[in-house]
């Protein structure tokens, strides 16, 4: 009876309530509301993949890897040539046609031994002699001298060995050794003979190069068959590549990368090309140490690097690579902002007002140098010191230096991957603009060139220049591998080799 009562009291207030609307207007009329559909989720665009993995060359030049020009033409001659060493992405030297080396007790002299199953594309073996004639004439060419300029000779012994002779004591000096082997005999032709996994192929209607189906490391390559496109300079190659006719360049982006365009991949090729502050320690203010090391200390390396330059170089302070697998971080000082001004200050305080005007030399050619040059004059401008800027083109900047008519100067040094300073800050250096000179650092350069603990001796050195600052290391410039989106898997670039380990990588081409 009660659930029956409560039934029908709600029914007659429901009733009342519908009783009480008026009935709607005709334009008020209710119409459906109708739900707005989310769109339809778009199909994932497919991959413009190429037809070919094309690379851009110059014809009419020669692809001797010791005498061809920089850039595509030594991209090309690196899928036609092998070195002793590769290095790794830590600029430690990987052993290619070299099995082993060893080296005597005066780290002068080292004994080099062959792989006995390396063989060129024409199926010749390898031979001392090759290699004794590939470095002979490195030694003697523009590109390789500087690096083999401690080489007093190569020779081949009788049991087939390579034994190179140094001048001074170095036990990096395999880290030099990334020079491609040429056959002997065959350096006068336009296109020597080699070990690479590819061979170049001129006879159809478009040069290309053919994987080695002889090749002695028989590792899987990626693609069979690698048109070359034809480009009568840099610029022409650039335009390639942007126009979507080539599919892979390596350039210096603080050089070349604002004249390619369109979308890109972009893997960084770490380098040995050090941008660094220079002092010039023969006068004035930088003669001290004291007052270098609290200049070194108050430069944001980590945001001229990231932010000035884009992330195009790799902060550092000491002059060899951070990536380097001897590199001591752990030394190295975090910058603090009112530590630094703290410390010039206290150092400005020694000096009168019109002494505290610095000059800082770059050469107005390089924007990126320019940019970053301004940076660091901004942020070494406080305490009472005023650094300001002396842009000049370049032949007056290498006169200005070479003049010592600087108070600090913006350098950049391409440096050699055994890391060997003596030039740049060795007493008489021939790049030691600064002139600093320190019989301690000089004994310590050669300890590290020559010692047997080479981390030991890494971490010494870096030490004493922590404490002298002869030079204030600031970075690394990095190049840049550009690939189109999609085209590569798998790729890594080292040190001087866009094709870093060729073997793992994927190339999608269409129709596979």
């Amino acid at each position: 009876m009660r659930r029956l009562v409560s039934a029908l009291l709600l029914l007659t207030l429901a009733l009342a309530g519908c009783a009480a609307q008026s009935e709607p207007e005709p334009d008020e009329a209710w119409e459906p509301y109708e739900q707005e559909q989310p769109p339809e989720p778009e199909e994932p665009a497919e991959p413009d993949y190429p037809e070919a993995f094309s690379l851009a060359y110059y014809k009419d030049l020669t692809l001797d890897p010791i005498t061809c020009a920089e850039g595509v033409q030594q991209e090309v001659a690196s899928l036609l040539f092998e070195p002793l060493f590769r290095l790794d992405g830590g600029f430690e030297p990987e052993p290619c046609l070299c099995e082993s080396y060893e080296w005597d007790e005066s780290g002068r002299v080292c004994t080099l031994t062959l792989r006995q199953d390396a063989a060129f594309q024409d199926g010749a073996a390898l031979h001392a002699r090759d290699v004794v004639a590939t470095l002979q004439r490195a030694a003697a060419s523009e590109r390789y001298g500087y690096r083999l300029r401690n080489m007093a000779s190569v020779s081949a012994s009788r049991s087939g060995q390579v034994v190179i002779t140094l001048a001074r004591a170095d036990r990096g000096f395999t880290a030099l050794l990334d020079i491609p082997i040429v056959k002997s005999g065959t350096e006068d032709r336009p296109v020597p003979t080699g070990t690479g996994p590819y061979l170049l192929v001129t006879g159809g209607e478009e040069p290309c190069l053919l994987a080695n189906g002889e090749w002695w490391q028989g590792k899987r390559l990626p693609v069979e068959r690698i048109p070359l496109v034809h480009a009568k300079n840099r610029d022409t190659a650039m335009y390639l590549f942007s126009s979507r006719r080539v599919e892979l360049l390596t350039v210096d982006p603080t050089d070349d990368l604002t004249a390619v365009t369109g979308q890109y991949v972009t893997t960084y090729q770490p380098t040995a090309v050090l941008q660094f502050l220079g002092f010039n320690t023969r006068r004035g203010l930088f003669a001290d140490a004291a007052a270098r090391s609290a200049f070194s200390r108050g430069i944001p390396r980590e945001t001229m690097a990231e932010v000035q330059l884009a992330g195009l170089a790799q902060a550092a302070q000491f002059p060899m690579s951070p990536l380097w697998t001897l590199y001591p971080a752990d030394l190295e000082a975090p910058y603090d902002r009112d530590e630094t001004a703290a410390a010039l200050t206290a150092l400005a305080a020694g000096w009168e007002e019109e002494d505290r005007e610095l000059v800082l030399l770059v050469s107005e050619e390089d924007s990126f140098r320019l940019t970053s040059a301004r940076f660091i004059a901004e942020s070494l401008s406080a305490g009472g010191w005023r650094v300001t800027i002396r842009a000049l083109p370049w032949e007056e900047y290498l006169l200005a230096l070479e003049a010592g008519e600087f108070d600090l100067y913006f350098g950049e040094v391409r440096l050699t991957a055994n890391w060997d300073l003596r030039d740049l800050i060795g007493s008489g250096g021939a790049l030691n603009y600064g002139g600093y000179a320190d019989e301690y650092t000089d004994l310590l350069l050669e300890g590290f060139a020559a010692g047997l603990d080479r981390r030991a001796n890494t971490r010494e050195l870096c030490q004493r220049l922590l404490e002298q600052a002869p030079i204030a290391p600031l970075c690394f410039k990095r190049y840049t591998v550009l690939t189109h989106p999609d085209v590569v898997e798998g790729q890594r670039a080292a040190p001087g080799c866009s094709f870093y380990r060729l073997e793992e990588w994927t190339i999608h081409l269409a129709g596979e």
